[in-house]
């Protein structure tokens, strides 16, 4: 029993200085040393000039001597070689549409390549060279100089729907005589 009466004096004693430790603490909180009270010496700072770089002359020897460059000589301007002639290829083209409107027109051309993307130009405009010439309902006209071509409307193949396709959402057409003839207006 004496063992256990040892360790809780222990432990009160060891509460008590720690309370004592900090009622010390905050009755006499620990202050910052005085800072003296002479005022520091200012300091001046003469003016610069402005600057001003020195003159070209000065870098002659950079510019005859670059350091960058292995032969340490300037390096001379090649000229270029004139581009080349663009060369002037034919893409086959499908006239898929055009629009007539009083004053203007305009068609709506798809390149044979699937890569391509369809081309809208209206009356004057050019395609490869081609001009757009004249725009009816059915053809275009393009020409070219003396060459002229017509491209005559692409017109999808009509196929008939049948009963039960994608387009109809898999149902069959409603049946006109199931229809009732009038719906009556609620009061």
């Amino acid at each position: 029993m004496s063992a256990r009466w040892f360790w809780a004096l222990f432990w009160f004693m060891v509460a008590l200085a720690a309370s004592a430790s900090l009622i010390l603490e905050w009755r006499h909180p620990p202050r910052l040393p005085a800072r003296p009270a002479v005022a520091p010496a200012t300091v001046t700072v003469p003016l610069q000039e402005s600057f001003r770089p020195p003159a070209a002359a000065r870098y002659q020897d950079i510019n005859a001597r670059p350091l960058f460059v292995e032969a340490r000589r300037p390096e001379q301007d090649e000229p270029l070689p004139p581009p080349p002639a663009p060369e002037s290829v034919e893409r086959p083209l499908d006239l898929i549409g055009v629009v007539l409107l009083p004053g203007r027109s305009a068609a709506l051309l798809r390149p044979q390549d699937p890569k391509e993307k369809v081309v809208r130009i209206r009356q004057g405009e050019q395609v490869d060279g081609w001009r757009l010439d004249a725009v009816r309902a059915d053809r275009v006209v393009l020409r070219k100089g003396d060459q002229t071509r017509e491209l005559p409307l692409l017109r999808p193949s009509a196929t008939p729907k049948k009963p039960g396709s994608a387009t109809t959402g898999g149902m069959p057409p409603p049946n006109p005589a199931a229809l009732p003839s009038a719906l009556p207006i609620p009061r």
